[in-house]
């Protein structure tokens, strides 16, 4: 039997999925270890192994495939503990990338907990991922269409590799003017660098992001060398330990453009990494809520530490050009997932003007909560979900791990609840309020950003802690569905096995549409399809089993903002661009609210992916009953729901032993083994074929 496998390592932890040939699917969950993430990752797998009944060894044996997804280059940007990283540019330029590089309202990303911040005085300004007197420059210059204006010195280029090494950097940077035209000057420059510090690990930004706009493609390129060294290593490690303790079949990493990659090509561009951690979401939520024919969903992933957010409109998965983190430009593609610091581990906590506040610091896997009973002194959303009566002490990730519900009380009481004037109950039950309004709000955020009215989408909840929390945000959104997978607590572990290897490619082309010459189209189009192609076999893929996919970067005359519109198959004619012209206005109308098909446009960049498709699990069903769910009940629990304004006798369901069909009506607690579900009054929701849950109207 040939096991299909998928591990993802999170902030506070790591699950796995195992599905065998006849879709029996098995989870598990083991604390991240952050000193060290091949533990948590080997500790995950073994405990899969022990739920198939058989040793890791032979589990890995017949494993055809793992699919990984880590945290690992996101963790590294924000400790800061990525390798010592030294910058080569044109000389004159070396400043650049010490300004700002965007407004000062997105410094922060998505982790920004409001507007007002950019009026914030005091908030710290960004910085560099290295520092300026490790930013050297050389004499070299070409202009806009490529031609050098002063060739490259070599001499300036050995001095700076020389200073570098002395300097004892790990990894170089190179970012020269014009080089997405020309990149000959930077080639030369890693050659050198070879020659003279084979040690230091090489990034050339006309080889990570070939695009105009100095300020993104060098920022990209400094994050691919500075997560380099300890991703290459871990993935290596990794790759290493699995094939020593028996794996013999395919080992991909998930990437930030929600496909997967070999570990080969994982390491010529980490920054491939970088937001890889949520990205398996919406690709879950299309394959869970889609089967019910519901293409507009809203995906929420609440873990440990962080909320991700991600909107699946119209059926398609938006994959934006940019993001910023800590202050920076990221410009590879990357699934559009929204990310805040709320999750079980965020701390309560109250702020100068005695209003109480919940995250974005967490307490993460390490100490973790106070009732983990690990040396967490503060009180945490899962503190609060304890006190609350949600989550039952003793049955946390189905009774492996036991909690302390005394210890979540004390927390809250001398934290929270004393400082406030408030009963344990009333303190934990505001934090709860809290965190879900916090969470609200960001979908909120997330729906008017794009324009979208939340009453036309579906709400997936996923992530061990969003069972708890999703109907209350549900009710405050006012969404009319929500949908709670099986697999929520194992979310993007599950999502992996639904990621293709794909690769995605760039160039810069910026011409009218009306002048635009369909031979050089065609021509830069073929040049990125033949590098598709040769990566994609060198990862074993047949010619006959590869998809190109193609769009374009749109704007109209006169704007600095663009919109990407998918192309239709095949070389480009007078009929495909006019199509893709009218993608472009038809996408513009939707996202920005206004469209003219008479005013003339311009191309900006051209994107290009080359895809496998991988075949997607099937699942085995659960066995079919009505909607009388008695059999399922195992007990009763005092739960504190709003509603009654305070604690009442709530049913508890055994999640297992529900059937297709049952209903159960709130107020009432559903235990998975991994997750609870919170069901609160008035709410009614019935269990499908694969054991979801979703509301009844």
């Amino acid at each position: 039997m040939t096991f299909r496998i998928s591990v993802d390592s999170g902030g506070t932890f790591t699950d796995g999925i195992l599905i065998d040939g006849k879709g029996e699917v098995l989870s598990a969950k083991a604390h991240t270890t952050p000193q060290d993430l091949t533990v948590g990752t080997i500790n995950c797998l073994s405990k899969l192994a022990a739920l198939a009944g058989m040793p890791l060894e032979r589990l890995l044996s017949q494993a055809g495939s793992i699919v990984h997804g880590t945290t690992l280059a996101t963790n590294i940007v924000a400790t800061r503990t990525g390798a010592k990283l030294g910058f080569i540019t044109t000389k004159g330029y070396r400043d650049r990338m010490t300004f700002l590089q965007v407004a000062k309202g997105e410094m922060r990303g998505d982790l920004k907990e409001s507007q007002s911040e950019m009026f914030d005085f005091r908030m710290e300004y960004p910085k560099p991922l290295t520092p300026r007197h490790l930013m050297t420059e050389v004499e070299e210059r070409l202009d806009y269409t490529g031609r050098v204006l002063t060739p490259l010195n070599e001499q300036d280029v050995r001095r700076a590799v020389e200073y570098l090494k002395k300097q004892g950097v790990q990894a170089i940077a190179v970012g020269l003017l014009f080089s997405y035209i020309d990149p000959r000057h930077e080639r030369r420059i890693g050659e050198i660098i070879k020659d003279e510090y084979p040690e230091a690990y090489v990034s050339l930004s006309s080889t990570v992001l070939p695009v105009w706009g100095e300020v993104g493609r060098w920022s990209t390129t400094m994050f691919s060398a500075y997560v380099a060294p300890k991703v290459i290593d871990y993935v290596s490690r990794i790759n290493r330990l699995l094939g020593d303790k028996g794996f013999k079949g395919e080992l991909v990493f998930m990437q930030s453009n929600g496909g997967v990659a070999t570990t080969e090509v994982v390491c010529e561009n980490p920054a491939t990494l970088l937001v890889s951690g949520p990205a398996a979401g919406p690709s879950m939520s299309l394959a869970v809520a889609g089967d019910g024919n519901a293409p507009n969903i809203v995906s929420m992933d609440m873990g440990g530490t962080s909320f991700d957010v991600g909107v699946v409109a119209d059926g398609q998965i938006n994959v934006i050009q940019r993001k910023i983190i800590d202050g920076q430009k990221y410009c590879l593609p990357s699934v559009d997932v929204s990310v805040i610091g709320a999750g079980g581990g965020s701390i309560a906590w109250i702020d100068p003007s005695g209003r109480l506040q919940v995250g974005p610091q967490s307490a993460g896997a390490s100490p973790g909560p106070a009732c983990y009973g690990t040396g967490g002194q503060e009180a945490t959303v899962t503190d609060a979900d304890v006190v609350l009566g949600y989550i039952d002490p003793d049955y946390f990730l189905g009774g492996e791990t036991k909690l302390h519900k005394d210890l979540s009380a004390k927390a809250i009481r001398e934290k929270i609840a004393d400082p406030l004037g408030l009963t344990e109950a009333k303190a934990a039950a505001a934090i709860y309020d809290v965190i879900n309004a916090k969470m609200a709000g960001m979908i909120d955020l997330v729906f008017h950003r794009r324009g979208y009215d939340p009453r036309e989408f579906v709400l997936c909840a996923a992530g061990g802690a969003s069972p708890v929390h999703c109907a209350r945000i549900m009710q405050e959104l006012r969404i009319k569905h929500l949908m709670v997978p099986k697999v929520a607590p194992v979310y993007c572990a599950f999502g992996m096995m639904y990621a293709d290897l794909k690769h995605n490619y760039t160039r810069s082309f910026l011409c009218e549409t009306a002048k635009v010459s369909l031979e050089q189209l065609n021509a830069i189009f073929g040049e990125m399809e033949r590098e598709a192609a040769a990566t994609l076999r060198r990862e074993g893929i047949a010619e006959k089993d590869i998809l190109i996919a193609k769009s374009m970067d749109m704007r109209y005359y006169g704007q600095v903002r663009e919109q990407t519109a998918a192309m239709p198959d095949g070389a480009v004619t007078a009929a495909a661009l006019q199509a893709t012209v009218e993608r472009f206005h038809e996408r513009h109308r939707k996202v920005i609210g206004y469209s003219d098909s008479k005013y003339p446009t311009e191309i900006v960049r051209l994107h290009l992916a080359g895809i496998a498709k991988v075949t997607p699990p099937e699942l085995k069903t659960i066995a079919r009953g009505g909607a009388d769910a008695s059999k399922a009940v195992k007990g009763q629990r005092k739960a504190f729901f709003g509603e009654f304004d305070g604690f009442v006798e709530a049913k508890i369901y055994e999640g297992d032993r529900l059937l297709t069909d049952n209903v159960v009506e709130g107020p009432c607690i559903i235990e998975e083994r991994m997750t609870t579900l919170v069901v609160p009054p008035g709410l009614k929701l019935r269990v499908d074929a694969y054991g979801n849950y979703t509301t009844i109207m």
